[in-house]
Order: C-alpha cells, then structure tokens, then sequence
C-alpha cells in the first residue's frame, strides 16, 4: 500500500530500532545508582527494604521485588538507543506549539504520543530497563560525562526524575557504562503489519486490521465525514487530529439467523479527544469514559448463488461491492459512538448517525467508497488470505475518492474554513432546528457548512 501512515497509531517499540544488551550490564548500572541514592536524598534508593527503594517509583506494590531483580536482572529487558522521540502523555502534548503537535504520532494502546525531536535534540542515548510488570528505568547520556540522568516510569505512568552529577572516579564507569550498552545486538526497525491478525479470547474472537485498512478508516473518518471537527470540539484551545489507535472486525452469528451481522469497529486514540457527549448534552454521561469508536455494522455474510443465508428471500439482487464482490452488504450503516462503561443507571455515551446517503448533504458522492471499505473489512476476515491484492484494491477505492472528492468540490480551502466555522459552532453548543437550519441568530453563511457538517450537530427538539 502506497498510502504513508499518517493516521495510524504506532506501537512504541516500533518508534526507534534498538540494540539489545546482555542483562549483566545491569552489574555495571548499579553500582552507579547507589552513588545516586545519597546525591538525591535518597540515601536508601538500592538498599533492601528501604523507605526509599528505588521499587516504590516502579511498583510500589512490590518494590522490594523490583529491586532485587535490578540487582540480579532476573526477568529484565535492557536496550540501547539513540533517541529521536520524547513519549509524552496526551495531556502532555496539548501544551506544546501547534508545530510541535504537528510533529506528534500516537502511540498504539496507550494514552501517550511520541513527538518527533527536533535536529538539535536528537541523538543522545538511552539505556532502558524494562521491568516485567510494566514499569522502565532509562538512563539517559547527558554532554556532562559526569552527570547521571535516571528517569523511573511506574507501572501506573507516573514518572520521577533522579539526577546529580558524580565523583569524578565514577566518571569513567558512567562512560564505559554507555560504551558498552552500544555494543549489544542491534534490532532492524519492524515495519507495520501488513495482514490482518486472529485473536481468540475466553468470551469470543475477533479480527485485527492491518495498518493500511486503519489508514484508509481515517481517511473516511477525516475528509468524508470531517470528524477532526468533531474532536476538536472537545478541547476549547487545542485543534485534534484523527488517528485511529485500532481496527477490529467482529462476526456476531451467536443468536437468530436474523440478527447476525459484521461490525468492523474502528476506535480513535486518545489523541484524538475524549468525551463527545458534552457536545449534545448539557451533561456528559456519568459513567466513565472509554473511547470514541466509528462503526460500520452490515450483513457481512456470504453471498453463495445471488444469496445469503440471512438475506435468502430478499426481492432482487443483494447489495455488494464490486471491488471486494461476495459479501452481503445489506442493512449497511455508520455511526461514530461515545463509548462509556455501562452502569445500567446513566444514559451512556452520544451515537451520532453517519449517512453518506443523506438527501440534504453533499457527501453521496462517497457512498462507493464506504461500501468497498466495509466490504474490504469483512473480507480480510478470511483466514489464509493473500492480503497484498486486497490491499492495492483498497488503495485504488482511496485514490477514487480523492478523485470524486475534487470533483465535488469537497477539498482545499474552501472545506478548511467550513470545519473552522464548524468548530467554533460545535464549541458554542449550536444545534440545528428540524427545518434543517440553524438555531438562534447566526450569520446566514453559517448555513451552507450544513451541507458537509450537518450530522455533527444536535438536532433541537
């Protein structure tokens, strides 16, 4: 696929390719931390059952557990890096230049995004131990050869910064501690998977998308349904991106012949904002926050003889793509969901509707387009499955709606200033009347982002 990965999230250790170092360097590191401790005021930070363990900043659970196995290097992970990303939290990056968060990519299954450093801070290295249960310890090289940088990360993603400079007899152990870090095995840069991937879980199975497919999610999300409105909307200061932490394809064929459906679900990173339901409601739903999902449910079955199993006495031929042929494409819908943790006693999260068949906005001309996408979904479901044929179709379907797109006049400037109008609307909780216009005094070219936005605003009552 053809298509740079600009939406799509990315797994961490993907980031930066690594050396991998013996665990017995670790002999070499500790030492160095116990002249760490009293430098820092903490003069117990290596000793055993200390209140000031260095444990208690990794797990503080176990934090005797954790020190010992610094000591030993029992179950440990130590590789060698030269930086060129700083992994900062979402919340983090929202106070970074807007050309600095332009600069950012998500981080695949976490609340954090990796900035791209900049020419003059790229280049120094870092040594990082992985602890099992999810906490790291990174020592990092500082231009000061006697400067000793720790930075501890808990399992829990708090972080805590150790740093002093040492004796100048340590000095030579520090260097040599670097040197010998960079001699390890060096790890080739893992590319993003290319296939879709069967996981079975105790309480069912599903599929997960190839980055490629969650690329092409985020191009249907972004400049079909103009969703990066939408999040940046949740935040009154900071404009969002789309990136898509994930893909998933579920086949539900568990209960009558006439409920069993295909939902390919694709859930937005963090990044991307949080809670929608503030947007529609005076009040965002109690229950906690979970994500923010785009989801295509349809047939999905297959079409054997102009039939499927649950379509088998519908009138004329059955809905399919022609790019991706032979899936039921019946009852096909889209929707973007606030998801929330059920209670039973709140409301839940916002469900907006996404129709590209909608007679009174100017997005039919996408309809193609979504079909093969939700096609595409279900066919990568197919087990043994020789993805790279799939994957040129999906990415001939994308440059066909970049085409149709320009016909349209659904691109350019003109499109950017409609989503900056309809970001000030949506973060001045407009709504639209059922006549189709905007509510209240506004000024009557606030009308015409309707045609391409209409879906994102409250319908008032």
């Amino acid at each position: 696929m053809n298509a740079p990965l600009v939406h799509v999230a990315v797994e961490k250790s993907h980031l930066e390719g690594v050396v991998t170092c013996p665990v017995n360097l670790l002999q070499s590191l500790v030492p160095l931390l116990e002249r760490l401790g009293p430098l820092t005021n903490h003069p117990g930070l290596m000793s055993p059952h200390s209140i000031d363990s260095i444990g208690k900043w990794i797990e503080e659970d176990y934090f005797e557990e954790c020190r010992e196995r610094l000591v030993s290097g029992s179950g440990m992970r130590v590789v060698y890096k030269i930086r060129k990303f700083d992994v900062l939290f979402c919340e983090a990056s929202e106070k970074l230049s807007s050309a600095q968060r332009r600069q950012c990519v998500a981080v695949r299954g976490t609340n954090e995004v990796a900035r791209r450093l900049d020419p003059d801070e790229r280049g120094s290295a870092e040594i990082s131990v992985a602890f099992p249960g999810g906490g790291v310890l990174a020592v990092r090289k500082h231009k000061n050869t006697r400067r000793l940088v720790v930075l501890l990360t808990s399992v829990k993603k708090k972080k805590k910064v150790l740093e002093a400079e040492l004796a100048a007899e340590d000095e030579p152990k520090l260097v040599a501690l670097f040197e010998q870090a960079a001699k390890g095995e060096r790890q080739a840069l893992v590319a993003p998977r290319t296939t879709s991937r069967f996981v079975q879980l105790e309480k069912g199975s599903y599929w997960d998308m190839p980055a490629w497919y969650s690329e092409a999610v985020a191009v249907l999300a972004q400049d079909v349904f103009r969703l990066h409105a939408l999040v940046s909307s949740t935040s009154l200061t900071v404009s969002k991106a789309i990136f898509i932490d994930r893909v998933t394809a579920h086949r539900m064929d568990g209960g009558p012949i006439d409920t069993h459906r295909t939902l390919v679900k694709g859930i937005l990173h963090r990044a991307s904002g949080g809670c929608a339901c503030a947007l529609h409601h005076p009040k965002a739903s109690a229950d906690r926050f979970q994500r923010l999902e785009i989801r295509m449910e349809f047939c999905g079955g297959c079409i054997d003889g102009g039939k499927c199993n649950r379509h088998w006495n519908a009138e004329g031929p059955l809905a399919q793509s022609p790019r991706f042929p032979g899936v039921c494409m019946q009852s096909l819908k889209v929707e973007l969901r606030c998801a929330h943790e059920t209670s039973g006693t709140a409301r839940g999260g916002i469900r907006l509707p996404l129709n590209v068949a909608d007679a009174t906005m100017d997005i039919g001309f996408a309809k193609s387009f979504v079909v093969d996408l939700a096609a595409c979904g279900a066919t990568l479901m197919r087990a043994g499955l020789d993805t790279k044929d799939v994957a040129l179709d999906m990415n001939s379907a994308l440059d066909s709606l970049a085409d149709a797109r320009l016909r349209h006049n659904h691109a350019g400037d003109q499109m950017q200033q409609r989503d900056c109008v309809a970001v000030y609307l949506l973060r001045n909780r407009s709504a639209v009347n059922k006549n189709g216009r905007f509510a209240g005094h506004l000024p009557a070219n606030c009308n015409a982002i309707l045609k391409t936005h209409r879906h994102l605003f409250k319908v008032k009552a």
